[in-house]
C-alpha cells in the first residue's frame, strides 16, 4: 500500500453511533451478526479510517451505509448462498428492490430496516439508485453461479465484484465527503473510470484473499477470485493466491500512474482553479479510503473472529504497513 491512512478524530462517536443505529436496525439478533462478532468486526470502525477528514454528521451516514452493506453481504450468504436458496434469494432482493423504489414499503427483516430508514434519510439520484440495484443484481448473480456450482470466468468475476462492492458508490461517497464538485463529462472521461475501476477492484480482490478460508474454503460461495484463477490456469491454491495478490499489486500502480496523468487531463478539461482544487481532493480521498480500509481489514476480526476477541485500538497502531499511519 502506497499511501498512508489516517484517522478521524471522531472514531469513538461513529463507534457509538453506529453500533446503536445496527441494534435499532435488529441487525443484533444472531443471524448473522451475535453483539460479540460485531464487536471483533469493529464495524463502526471503517468510515473514521476510509473517510477520515469528513465531519462527524456525514461520517455517521456514511458509516450506517457502508455497514449495512457489511451486513447485506453476510446475511446474504448465510440465508441463501450457503443453502442454495435460490427461490428465497430472488424474494429476498426483490423486497430490498421495491423498499429502494419506495420507502414507504414496510420493512419486516433488519436488511430491509437498514435499507428504509437509509433511502428516507438520504437524497438518493438515478446513479445511486442504479448503484445499489447493481449490487443487489450482483449478489443474486453470485447466488445462481454457486447453485449451478459454476466458477465464474476471471474477468466477468472482476468485472462483477465491481457491482457487488458497489465501487462507484464508495468512490461517489468519497467524493461528496470531501466537497469535491466535479463536471459530469470529466467524471466519464476514460482515465477517470479507469481510476474508479482500479479503486474498487484493490479492496474486492484482496478482502477475496483474507475470507478464501472462511467463505469459499466452507463452501459458502463458488464466486472466489482465487478459484476462478485456480480453474482458469489449472494450478495450486497458493499459486492461484499469488496471482490474485499480484492484480492487487498492479491494480495499485495503475492507480499511481492514473494520478500521475491527472493534471494533463485537468488542462484537457480547462479545470478553474476551484475544480482543480476538488479533483486533488478526490484523488486524496480515494487514497486514503484504500490506505484505511488495508488498515481496517488488518485489525478487523471479520475473518478471524473467536468468541472472546481483543479488538486492538486504532489509536496505537502497530505491526508491519502501520508505522505511517496518521492520528487525527
Amino acid at each position: 500500500m502506497p499511501f498512508a491512512a489516517r484517522l478521524s478524530p471522531h472514531v469513538d462517536r461513529v463507534r457509538q453511533h453506529t453500533r446503536t443505529w445496527v441494534r435499532d436496525m435488529g441487525m443484533l439478533n444472531g443471524l448473522p451478526w451475535t453483539e460479540a462478532f460485531y464487536d471483533a468486526a469493529d464495524y463502526g470502525g471503517f468510515a473514521p479510517l476510509t473517510h477520515p477528514t469528513a465531519s462527524l454528521d456525514d461520517l455517521k451516514h456514511i458509516s450506517d451505509w457502508h455497514t449495512w452493506g457489511f451486513y447485506l453481504h453476510d446475511a446474504f450468504r448465510e440465508g441463501f448462498l450457503r443453502p442454495r436458496n435460490v427461490a428465497g434469494g430472488k424474494e429476498f432482493i426483490a423486497r430490498l428492490k421495491a423498499i429502494l423504489a419506495d420507502s414507504s414499503v414496510p420493512p419486516m427483516i433488519p436488511a430491509e430496516k437498514g435499507l428504509s430508514n437509509l433511502v428516507s434519510r438520504s437524497t438518493l439520484d438515478d446513479e445511486d439508485r442504479a448503484g445499489v440495484t447493481d449490487l443487489l443484481d450482483g449478489l443474486l448473480w453470485e447466488l445462481h453461479n454457486t447453485a449451478q456450482g459454476r466458477v465464474p470466468d476471471p474477468i466477468d468475476l472482476v468485472e462483477m465484484r465491481r457491482k457487488t462492492n458497489a465501487a462507484d458508490l464508495s468512490a461517489k461517497l468519497a467524493r461528496a465527503s470531501v466537497g469535491a464538485d466535479l463536471p459530469a463529462e470529466l467524471l466519464r472521461n476514460s482515465t477517470m473510470r479507469a481510476l474508479v475501476d482500479s479503486f474498487g477492484d484493490v479492496p474486492g480482490l484482496r478482502q477475496e484473499i483474507l475470507g478464501f478460508d472462511a467463505v469459499y474454503g466452507t463452501g459458502a460461495s463458488t464466486t472466489s477470485a482465487v478459484l476462478a484463477v485456480q480453474q482458469f490456469f489449472e494450478c495450486e491454491a497458493q499459486q492461484a493466491v499469488d496471482v490474485v495478490g499480484d492484480l492487487v499489486a498492479a491494480r495499485l500502480r495503475q492507480i499511481g500512474a492514473i494520478i500521475a496523468e491527472l493534471p494533463s487531463i485537468a488542462d484537457e478539461y480547462a479545470l478553474d482553479e476551484a475544480a482543480r482544487a476538488g479533483l486533488h481532493r478526490y484523488v486524496e480521498a480515494l487514497k486514503s479510503w484504500l490506505a484505511g480500509e488495508l488498515l481496517w481489514t488488518q485489525r478487523s476480526g471479520r475473518f478471524s473472529f473467536s468468541p472472546t476477541p481483543a479488538r486492538r485500538s486504532f489509536h496505537a497502531p502497530s505491526g508491519l504497513g502501520t508505522a505511517a499511519v496518521l492520528v487525527r
